[in-house]
């Protein structure tokens, strides 16, 4: 556009009143403003994407290769944060939950005539233990009780079990225990059983199944392994790149534009992140998954310690310490009022980035003396190399096994060779 033209359009006395009346007049910022226009185009973005091409990429993926009906996907992608918090406290895989659901009711929220529940609980209602479940519809409080009801009975006949077990031999095992018991499961080879296989292909059809209430009977639709292989696909975490729909790689490639501009809008106009917001801790910490920290070295440089908290902005803990048992304990932190907060080096250092094999995304940064992880960042604002105490490294996310946007924070020391309490050093 020439700059004739621009004058015409745009009047130097016009921009001028703009920038220095009207805005100030009505409390805004150029930052903000520019933020905020940024931010709209890129939920304009968002949306369309989502209502064109992820639903229809993800239902092309799944019916070409699971062929779940629509209406169960749409209750799968719905229920999939919910089951895997279940799963995490029941320490069971994030799938399990809803795999039970489906093959005890199709992932209906009604309770079946026999008054068990949409999770079966057959052997808790019939002892007495839980009282009959009415039947006819229930409300979404109710199905995740019962949902939390199945993990918990699937982990105590299947305790070897862990939140992390892919191995489908395990798990089609386990999932005979839940529905046969265990004695059966020790007994029975999965792959002979309507339990698990009934409907998995041509040979595992209309399979003979016994059951107390119904006898021996052969069932056309049953197991619960085919139904995990369909579940799981739902979860995009677990997709590689390759295997992605073209409108998933599309979301990715957005989100980390977004987050690149919105950073770089951010540094010009000197938003500073290298303040120390100070981030409350229970006066009663539960510390029952810390056996493996143990405290720091006390000597060494001060400059090289991470004492910084890694969320830039209003951090808040949301998980105490916990990952003893997969090697990376640390806690979790989020942000009360931006669950895309900027994620800050706490110590300089030499920065890498990689993808673990749980699918976390993983910022680490190891210097002299400290080796510090952020786990599930939804993008990374710098290259691999040397960073800064404070300098923005990442945008707060939830790649990887994670329910919501946050950061797990390990930090490791290398003189006393031991994880630490990362709260030994947050302001």
């Amino acid at each position: 556009m020439s700059p004739s033209l621009k004058a015409i359009l745009m009047p130097e006395w016009l921009r001028a009143w703009l920038q220095y009346k009207l805005i100030p007049a009505l409390g805004l910022q150029t930052q903000q403003l520019a933020l905020g226009t940024l931010q709209g185009i890129y939920d304009t973005l968002l949306l369309i994407l989502l209502g064109t091409g992820f639903l229809v990429g993800g239902r092309a993926f799944m019916n070409g290769q699971y062929a779940l009906p629509r209406t169960t996907q749409a209750t799968a992608l719905k229920w999939a944060p919910i089951s895997d918090q279940i799963a995490r406290r029941a320490d069971i895989p994030r799938e399990v939950p809803l795999v039970l659901w489906f093959k005890e009711n199709s992932m209906q929220a009604v309770n079946p005539d026999l008054c068990t529940g949409i999770m079966g609980a057959y052997d808790l209602v019939r002892s007495g233990e839980h009282a009959c479940f009415t039947p006819g519809p229930i409300s979404d409080i109710e199905v995740s009780k019962q949902l939390a009801i199945g993990a918990i009975e699937f982990k105590k006949r299947c305790p070897d079990v862990t939140y992390f077990t892919q191995n489908p031999d395990t798990l089609k095992r386990c999932y005979l225990a839940y529905n046969a018991g265990s004695g059966a499961a020790d007994r029975l080879d999965p792959n002979n059983s309507a339990y698990v296989m009934n409907g998995y292909d041509e040979a595992h059809t209309n399979m003979v199944y016994s059951d107390v209430e119904l006898g021996t009977v052969q069932v056309t639709a049953l197991g619960a392994w085919p139904a995990h292989l369909a579940i799981q696909s739902v979860i995009l975490g677990q997709w590689d790149e390759a295997e992605r729909p073209l409108s998933i790689t599309l979301l990715d490639i957005s989100t980390r534009a977004y987050d690149w501009i919105s950073h770089s809008i951010a540094s010009l106009n000197d938003i500073t992140t290298s303040n120390s917001t100070p981030m409350s801790f229970p006066d009663q910490r539960n510390l029952k998954d810390a056996d493996c920290l143990a405290e720091p070295h006390l000597l060494g440089r001060p400059s090289l310690r991470p004492t910084l908290n890694p969320v830039a902005a209003t951090p808040i803990l949301t998980q105490d310490v916990h990952g003893c048992s997969y090697g990376l304990p640390g806690i979790d932190i989020s942000s009360t009022e931006d669950k895309s907060s900027v994620l800050r080096a706490p110590i300089s250092g030499e920065l890498t980035t990689y993808t673990d094999r749980w699918y976390n995304s993983t910022i680490r940064i190891e210097n002299d003396e400290w080796i510090v992880w952020l786990l599930h960042p939804r993008s990374y604002l710098v290259k691999e190399g040397n960073v800064k105490r404070g300098q923005a490294v990442g945008i707060m996310g939830a790649i990887g096994y994670a329910t919501g946007p946050h950061v797990h924070y390990t930090i490791y020391d290398k003189i006393n060779e031991t994880f630490i309490d990362p709260r030994l050093y947050l302001p």
